[in-house]
């Protein structure tokens, strides 16, 4: 096993490009690195046979727990059937057909289609390339402007890190990028006035999400997004 464990993190160190990680040190050996052999319930272990509670739920998306054993049985059954084909052109599967049925059945009323994308990143990408097209198709050239909150957290991509308002993703990224703008976070913690009680220092964001809208101009602001429960931000 530790013969196993130590040419597994030789070739990570020598091969895998992490996210998130600082490379020259990762691949100095300089920084930690865990391989993560098998999970069951909420635990993970790793190849060394440390058991471990997975409180960061994968990267907030393992919803489910580890091993459950009827979704692994659906996976294999759907891959022996038909493993993937694209939604491009018309083109669907009946199983993505009926996700989409069981996710607007389930779905606040208005809503009536499901787009399916491959991450959190990925969605956020989309929501703003949807809110372009929607005001280019009405003539709308000039309302395309987005808001977002600092120390918000809405993604990792060039536009979607843009969105983030976290230094950490914007250094030697050259981000934010236009036409992104960044409004007050809702940190009560960090309110600039400590007199300020929770309702006046909210209603405090509210004015300068209002203050910045107007200075910018309302018609050429898009879309404000912000996090019903920060996340990376503020975890």
């Amino acid at each position: 096993m530790l013969e196993r464990s130590n040419e597994l993190t030789a070739w990570d160190r020598d091969h895998f490009f992490h996210p998130s990680t600082h490379m020259g040190m990762h691949a100095r050996g300089e920084s930690p690195t865990r391989v993560i052999g098998g999970g069951e319930g909420v635990y993970i272990t790793d190849i060394a046979g440390k058991r471990s509670l997975d409180a960061f739920a994968g990267l907030y998306c393992v919803n489910v727990g580890y091993g459950r054993q009827k979704i692994a049985d659906a996976i294999a059954e759907q891959a022996k059937n038909l493993a993937y084909y694209h939604a491009y052109v018309g083109h669907g599967t009946e199983a993505s057909i009926r996700l989409a049925k069981m996710i607007i059945d389930r779905a606040p009323e208005g809503m009536s289609r499901v787009y399916f994308g491959l991450s959190g990143s990925d969605a956020n990408e989309t929501n703003i390339k949807l809110i372009w097209y929607y005001n280019n198709i009405l003539g709308r050239t000039e309302k395309k402007k987005i808001i977002s909150r600092w120390r918000g957290y809405h993604g990792s991509g060039v536009m979607t890190g843009s969105l983030t308002g976290l230094h950490l993703f914007h250094n030697a990224f050259d981000l934010p990028r236009a036409p992104i703008l960044h409004t007050e976070a809702p940190y009560y913690f960090r309110r600039p006035d400590r007199a300020m009680s929770e309702e006046q220092f909210s209603q405090y964001c509210a004015d300068k999400l209002e203050e910045m809208i107007l200075a910018e101009g309302p018609d050429t602001v898009a879309a404000f997004i912000g996090e019903p429960i920060l996340g990376t931000g503020g975890l």
